[in-house]
């Protein structure tokens, strides 16, 4: 769940997740029946189309370090190069976005089976609707999310206070099942 990914890519096409009913559907109809037109390898919220792009670039390289394809001769090894992306993107190009469709993007992923949820963004506000989307989705993935770049902490029971180290949880990352 990021900025998208680039459905084309050399490392990544190959291990991408496959929407079966909307591939082997009619173009144009919502074959399986979620709601959501043309959904093969994933959608994108942002720009409401099943028509997977990466206008940013970030979605596509976190997809590269979780899952690219091994031993093809080209680019880097996934952490997981068995594993299957399914590419959702809530994130503008410019790499902003918010909680509504970050929320919608956690739906999807859970409600179409996505096993590790991983979403390499947040923001210091807290949103019970997107504590409870994530709960929800915990049920049957393992939720990963970002940290921060910031040198700030986010568990303040974990990290000492002091001028350089504040504490500021960042959310989703901070949610405890997260």
């Amino acid at each position: 769940i990021d900025t998208g990914v680039d459905c084309e890519h050399p490392d990544l096409k190959d291990n991408l997740w496959v929407n079966e009913a909307e591939k082997n559907g009619v173009a144009g109809k919502d074959d399986d029946g979620n709601g959501i037109v043309d959904d093969i390898h994933g959608y994108d919220f942002v720009n409401k189309t099943g028509g997977m792009a990466d206008f940013n670039g970030h979605g596509t390289h976190c997809a590269g370090i979780a899952a690219a394809v091994g031993h093809n001769g080209i680019g880097i090894t996934g952490a997981n190069p068995d594993a299957l992306i399914m590419p959702i993107t809530v994130m503008q190009s410019d790499g902003t976005g918010d909680v509504a469709t970050i929320i919608k993007g956690i739906d999807y992923a859970a409600a179409n089976g996505a096993d590790v949820i991983s979403m390499s963004l947040g923001g210091y506000g807290y949103s019970l609707a997107e504590e409870q989307a994530l709960g929800k989705a915990y049920a049957t993935a393992v939720i990963v999310a970002a940290a921060g770049n910031d040198f700030k902490c986010i568990n303040q029971h974990m990290c000492p206070i002091n001028k350089h180290n504040m504490n500021a949880p960042m959310y989703p990352a901070a949610f405890q099942f997260v």
